[in-house]
C-alpha cells in the first residue's frame, strides 16, 4: 500500500507485469522446447513461494480479535462462503458445463476470497481497514476448511480427486509455507525488533506474491503453450461469468449492505471483500490437485488478471457513491 493509502507503483503495475508474464511465456513456449520439461517443478516452487509471500504479510495474531465484530462477520462469511459461491456455481453451470476442466477452474476462483490486497482497494475506498484486519485470517481459515466442500458439492462428479492428493496439496502449499512465515516473522522481530519489521518488511510480502506468481505464469504459459492455443476459444468463454461475476457480487453487496443498515466503511469493506479473490491460494489448490491438467490453472490466472483492473473502477464507484451513501451514516 503506497503512503497515502493507494497503490504502490509496483502495486499498481500488477496487472501488466501478470500480463507481461503470460504473453512472454506464450511466445518462449515454442521457441525453447525444453522448457516444458521444467516448467512443472519451476511453477510448483513458484507457488510454494507465492503462498509464504500472502502468509508474510498475514496478520494470523488476528483471529481473537476478530469475534468482537461478531454481526458484521456473520454478514461477510455469509457472503463470500454462501451467496458467493452459490452465485459462482449458477454462473459456471450456465456458461461453462461443456467444458468441465476450465469449469472446475472457475469454481476455485469464486470460492477463495481474498486474504490479502483487497484490503489496499478497501482503504482507498475510505472503508474500515481495522475491521478487514481482522476479518482476514478468519476468511483464510474457514476458505482452506471449506474447498474440499465446494469440490464435492459442485466438481465431485465432473472432475474426481483423491482425498491424499488434497491432504498432500494441504500440506506443501499452507502449512508448510505458513509455518516458515511464523519462523521468519519470529526470527526478524527477535534480531532487527519489531519497528524495523513493520518500516523495512510493509512491501515485502506483495513483492514476493507479484514476483513468484509472475514466475509461475511465465512457466504455466511456456510449459503449456500448445494446449492453450487448441482451447483458446474455450478458454475465452471464462471471461463473461468472470465479469458477470463481478458485477452480481458488487451488486449484492450494495444491497446487502442498504438492507442490514451497514455503515458506508462497512459497506465498503464488504464490496471489496466480496469481488477480491484469493487466486494464489486457488492456483496453489489446483495445482497441488491436478498438476496434469493446465487448462484449469489458466482459467485461474484469467481471473487474476481481469481482477485488479474490475477492482480499481469499484473503488472509484464507491468514492462516487460515498456522500449518498443511505446506511447508518457515514
Amino acid at each position: 500500500m503506497g503512503e497515502e493509502g493507494g497503490l504502490s507503483k509496483f502495486e499498481s503495475s500488477q496487472p501488466m507485469i501478470l500480463i507481461a508474464a503470460m504473453l512472454f511465456g506464450l511466445l518462449i513456449g515454442p521457441v525453447f522446447s525444453g522448457i516444458a520439461s521444467i516448467s512443472n517443478s519451476v511453477v510448483y516452487f513458484s507457488l510454494v513461494g507465492l503462498m509464504f509471500g500472502i502468509a508474510l504479510g498475514t496478520p494470523l495474531g488476528s483471529v481473537a480479535k476478530s469475534f468482537a465484530r461478531l454481526r458484521f462477520f456473520g454478514i461477510a462469511w455469509s457472503v463470500n462462503f454462501i451467496i458467493v459461491p452459490l452465485v459462482g456455481f449458477l454462473l459456471a453451470s450456465i456458461f461453462l458445463s461443456e467444458t468441465p476442466l476450465i469449469f472446475l477452474g472457475f469454481i476455485l476462483y469464486v470460492v477463495t476470497p481474498c486474504t490479502d490486497w483487497f484490503l489496499v482497494f478497501t482503504g482507498m475506498a475510505k472503508g474500515d481497514v481495522p475491521l478487514g484486519l481482522a476479518l482476514l485470517p478468519t476468511q483464510l481459515v474457514l476458505q482452506i476448511l471449506l474447498i474440499p466442500v465446494y469440490l464435492l458439492l459442485f466438481t465431485g462428479e465432473i472432475v474426481p480427486f483423491q482425498l491424499s492428493a488434497l491432504i498432500e496439496t494441504v500440506i506443501i502449499f499452507i502449512i508448510l509455507p505458513f509455518t516458515l512465515s511464523i519462523l521468519t516473522n519470529r526470527a526478524i522481530i527477535r534480531t532487527k525488533g519489531a519497528e524495523w519489521k513493520e518500516k523495512r518488511m510493509k512491501n515485502v510480502p506483495i513483492s514476493i506474491q507479484t514476483i513468484a506468481l509472475a514466475l509461475a505464469i511465465f512457466f504455466m504459459f511456456a510449459g503449456q503453450t500448445q494446449v492453450i492455443i487448441d482451447n483458446v476459444g474455450p478458454l475465452s468463454v471464462v471471461l463473461l461469468p468472470v465479469l458477470i461475476f463481478f458485477a452480481i457480487s458488487y451488486v449484492l453487496s450494495h444491497y446487502i449492505s442498504r438492507w442490514l443498515r451497514l455503515r458506508y466503511e462497512e459497506c465498503a469493506l464488504l464490496t471489496c471483500t466480496s469481488i477480491a479473490r484469493n487466486s494464489p491460494l486457488a492456483l496453489a489448490i489446483a495445482f497441488g490437485l491436478f498438476p496434469n491438467l493446465p487448462l484449469v490453472q489458466v482459467a485461474i490466472i484469467i481471473g487474476v488478471i481481469v481482477e485488479l483492473p474490475v477492482l480499481v473502477l469499484v473503488v472509484k464507484a464507491l468514492n462516487k457513491g460515498r456522500p449518498t451513501y443511505c446506511g447508518r451514516g457515514l
